[in-house]
Parts: structure tokens; C-alpha cells; sequence
């Protein structure tokens, strides 16, 4: 019986240790159940099926994109300033090149600034005038030797005929042929036919004597009307 209290003692457990062994056999009890209560959810990640082309497409989106920002980025931190700083005088020398300049007193050397009109253009331009008496409307300015309609359209509007200008006229009851014929609306049939109704008529008293010349057309009457002056 003695080998029996041997094993007795050697199997024999304090209560703390039979407590211990308690916890440690349902611990394992429980870690053996618990998995059976949960099945996994967790799918396994399926390849992005993308071909070289479809990444190197998404990339110069990306690329592009990104140029976009920082261009927007760099005008709006770098803003071109002002051509001229206001009150200089390259700004007020801008200003002077675009004011609006009257044909009928304006010389040759600043009609020459202007767009189209070089040195013997405006020379011709002035010239023209002063034979005319002075320009009643700027279309006549296509009547001078040598304009264009492309340089005349360069410049129309920086030019002007002010309101209310009277040109310079003719006595044309006292006129010469030679006047007459210094008008450039007046041709030599036009001088003579003046000329010999004087003669007859003793004077042309209005536009309608002078219309009444068979020799002269109505256009050519009405053109050159606001030059003449019927005065005797």
C-alpha cells in the first residue's frame, strides 16, 4: 500500500493548481469551438484585368491633368503685367496713336503715322485736299492716286470730317477754265459747257441753270454742288 500513497502524492493537486488546470482545459475547449460559429467572409482580391495600353492611356490622363493644375497654377502667381505702367509716357504716346485726327487739317507727316499711308501717299493725301477745297466725307480719301481699298480700311477709322466744315469753293460764275479745271470733279466738257452757258446766259444762277446743261450729267452736277458758290 505504500506505492499507493506514492502515486496518490504525485497526482495530488493544491486547489490553486486544480483552479489553474479548470481555466487552462476550458480556454482550450473554447478555442476549439469558437471557429465553428464563424466562417470567413474574406474573398480574395481578383486581379485588375488592365492591359499596357489602358494603363499607359489612365497615366497620361493623370499626367495631363496634373499639367493642367500647375499651368493654372503658374498664370494666376505670374499674371503679365500692365504694357505700359499707368501715367508713363509710353502709355500716353499709345494713347496719342490711336486719337482720332481730322483729315482737313492734318499734315502729311502725321497722316504718315497712320496704318497703310506711307511718305508719298500722304504727300498725294494732302494734295488732293487742297485741290478738292477740303474733304466732305473721308470716303474721298479713295479718290486719291494711289489708295487702296486695303489701305484705305487700315486707317478709316482713325480719321474724321468735322461737323459742320464748309470747304472751299468756287465763283463759278467768275471762275476761269483754268480754276474750273483745277477742281479735280471738274473735266475739261465740264469747263467748256460752264464757260459757253455764261456766255449766253450771262450767269448760272443755281444748281438747277447749271443742271440744265444738256452736256452735263446729274451725278457729275451733284458731285461737285457743295463746291460751287453762284455769288456774282
Amino acid at each position: 500500500m505504500q506505492w499507493k500513497e506514492h502515486v496518490k502524492d504525485w497526482i495530488y493537486f493544491s486547489k490553486k493548481e486544480r483552479l489553474g488546470v479548470y481555466i487552462m482545459g476550458s480556454l482550450i475547449a473554447l478555442l476549439w469551438v469558437l471557429p465553428t460559429f464563424f466562417t470567413s467572409d474574406i474573398h480574395p482580391l481578383e486581379p485588375l484585368n488592365f492591359s499596357i495600353v489602358q494603363l499607359d492611356s489612365m497615366e497620361n490622363i493623370l499626367l495631363t491633368r496634373d499639367v493642367k493644375q500647375a499651368s493654372k497654377s503658374f498664370k494666376s502667381n505670374h499674371a503679365a503685367p500692365h504694357p505700359y505702367p499707368i501715367g508713363s509716357a509710353t502709355a500716353m504716346q499709345s494713347k496719342e496713336k490711336i486719337s482720332i485726327i481730322d483729315v482737313n487739317i492734318v499734315d502729311s507727316a502725321s497722316l504718315e503715322r497712320l496704318p497703310g499711308i506711307g511718305e508719298k501717299l500722304s504727300a498725294r493725301i494732302v494734295k488732293y485736299r487742297d485741290r478738292l477745297g477740303g474733304f466732305i466725307d473721308i470716303n474721298q480719301l479713295r479718290e486719291v492716286y494711289g489708295m487702296t481699298d486695303s489701305n484705305f480700311f487700315k486707317f478709316r477709322g482713325r480719321v474724321k470730317v468735322e461737323k459742320g466744315f464748309t470747304p472751299i469753293k468756287i465763283q463759278i460764275n467768275k471762275a476761269s477754265y483754268r480754276e474750273l479745271r483745277r477742281h479735280p470733279y471738274i473735266h475739261h466738257l465740264f469747263a467748256k459747257s460752264v464757260l459757253a452757258y455764261i456766255q449766253s446766259h450771262a450767269s448760272i444762277s443755281d444748281l438747277e441753270a447749271l443742271l440744265a446743261i444738256g452736256s452735263l450729267s446729274k451725278d457729275e452736277v451733284l458731285k461737285v454742288a457743295p463746291y460751287l458758290d453762284f455769288r456774282l
